[in-house]
């Protein structure tokens, strides 16, 4: 996917939990209203959803929400950052091939579950959305900013070219994977997922020449 410039993160998305004690009562409301969030969105989807469902679902009173998401948008883009997993460490094996092939087994894993197609309904289903659009991009920028990561590694390694471009090496391996799943409703088995791996890991090394020497 190309990378778009990043925006500024939705205002109160997640600065209002800053502070919270760990294993205490806030981290707890935080923890299950945004669990609450993803739960109603995979129901509703996000313009029918309600923050008044979404409090009564996680127990707590939609003040409570309020004050820590003053929106609907700012809560949505807080649940989808924590269920999209990405700002989980990133695989460190020692082989760009591996660690890809790692990430690329992880997002197929995440999207067939039920915060997965909630996920992906929001984005495709309502995707024309203001709020929705602006939720999809800076998500999409976080997460290529976090695997932007492994390129970045494996350059210091010797693995890839200096000037292998790494928003195109990703582009070109998750793109065509994710839209044969997400948009044709294929399965996508990891022997497929892995082709797409090692052919456009093999034109990174060669920097896209042909005919490498």
């Amino acid at each position: 996917m190309p990378v778009a410039a990043a925006s500024p993160p939705l205002a109160g998305a997640a600065r209002r939990t800053v502070g919270a004690r760990v294993g205490g009562r806030s981290e707890r409301v935080v923890r299950d209203v945004l669990r609450a969030a993803i739960s109603e969105l995979g129901r509703t989807g996000y313009v029918a959803l309600r923050v008044e469902d979404v409090a009564e679902r996680a127990g707590v009173n939609k003040t409570t929400v309020y004050r820590r998401w003053p929106t609907k948008a700012d809560l949505v883009a807080a649940a989808v950052s924590v269920v999209a997993g990405h700002h989980e460490p990133l695989p460190d094996t020692g082989s760009i091939r591996q660690d890809l092939i790692a990430v690329l087994h992880r997002s197929l894993t995440f999207v067939a579950t039920a915060d997965g197609r909630a996920l992906t309904r929001l984005i495709i289903t309502e995707g024309n959305d203001p709020d929705v659009e602006r939720i999809s991009r800076n998500l999409r920028d976080s997460v290529v900013a976090q695997r932007t990561k492994l390129i970045v590694r494996a350059q210091e390694r010797g693995e890839l070219p200096p000037a292998a471009d790494a928003a195109l090496i990703l582009d070109a391996i998750f793109t065509p994977v994710m839209t044969r799943v997400l948009r044709r409703g294929e399965a996508v088995d990891m022997a497929t997922a892995t082709a797409f791996v090692d052919l456009v890991l093999t034109g990174a090394k060669n920097s896209g020449r042909a005919n490498p020497p």
